[in-house]
């Protein structure tokens, strides 16, 4: 009998601590479920969209971005091919270079200056993300604010080029302003997407008319963009990006359309290469989102990439 009570008090002793271990097993399982996602995109940005990515704290992104002219333009008929030729398909021409530096304040805050071809745009930016997703989906999105002020250095007669200027010359009409909600989601490890409505305004625009519609062109308009990145290999994502523009200036016009990109990147040790096809010459949304005049449909593409290197301070 005593040997009885003596086993049945190991066992249950062996039960107690087994049950103790699951416990702490299990615990350690919804803690590791509760852990943040990263890289829900690999870059700073898509092709020509933001992503939810913030520069790592303490650290420096610089990013020199190439955009050429147009690989072929069918508006150009009956020498659409021999013009593509002569400019070896836009890569003789150059419609936007941009350099920029981007440093990670905190892991969570980003903010940023450069530099565009493009109407010789000055810009500084802030990016802050305000929601992580976590990766058994407690939360499902990440959220950040963009948010981008934009300068240009045109001279004047560029700037009110082609208007009858009855009013006085004022530099407020060079500054431009920016602001986008980045909502994005590691949906699996293979398929990240984003949803980005924008707002943007600027301060001064050449009054432009919709022939279609009659609708004019505003200071003010909002936007949505999509973006969506597809890894194919541990290296290498399919890339794309899309803006929708809802003021009625831009709707059946065919003098200004929508931009869209859609590329591929390619990381190397310290380097991510972004490659991709685009109808926007501009390379910051204060810029392609009102100003691209050319179409995919007449083969009005850009090539463009970016190369990016990071920078531990």
């Amino acid at each position: 009998m005593k040997n009885f009570l003596l086993l049945s008090l190991i066992l249950v002793t062996n039960f107690i601590f087994a049950q103790d271990d699951l416990l702490s097993i299990v615990n350690e399982g919804n803690e590791k479920k509760h852990e943040k996602v990263f890289a829900t995109f690999k870059t700073y940005k898509l092709g020509n969209a933001q992503t939810i990515e913030t520069v790592k704290k303490k650290h420096l992104d610089f990013r020199i971005s190439h955009r050429f002219g147009n690989v072929y333009n069918s508006a150009l008929e009956p020498n659409a091919l021999n013009e593509a030729a002569h400019t070896y398909f836009g890569f003789d021409n150059a419609s936007d270079i941009r350099w920029s530096f981007d440093y990670g304040v905190t892991d969570n805050i980003t903010i940023g200056i450069g530099r565009s071809r493009f109407r010789e745009t000055y810009d500084g930016s802030l990016k802050w993300k305000i929601l992580s997703q976590t990766q058994d989906f407690h939360i499902p999105l990440s959220i950040a604010l963009f948010a981008d002020l934009g300068y240009t250095s045109v001279k004047s007669d560029q700037l009110y080029a082609g208007i009858v200027k009855d009013f006085n010359t004022n530099d407020l009409h060079r500054f431009n302003y920016f602001t986008q909600l980045i909502i994005a989601s590691k949906l699996t490890n293979w398929l990240s997407l984003e949803l980005l409505p924008s707002y943007l305004h600027r301060n001064f625009i050449k009054q432009s008319i919709n022939a279609n519609n009659k609708a004019e062109d505003t200071n003010g308009l909002f936007s949505l963009g999509f973006g969506a990145r597809i890894k194919v290999t541990k290296r290498m994502c399919l890339i794309g990006d899309y803006f929708y523009n809802f003021s009625p200036y831009f709707q059946n016009n065919t003098s200004v359309y929508n931009p869209l990109a859609l590329g591929f990147e390619l990381e190397t040790g310290g380097h991510v290469f972004s490659m991709f096809f685009t109808n926007s010459p501009a390379l910051i949304e204060n810029s392609f989102i009102p100003y691209t005049t050319d179409t995919w449909t007449k083969g009005q593409v850009k090539f463009g990439f970016c190369i990016s290197r990071t920078f531990s301070l």
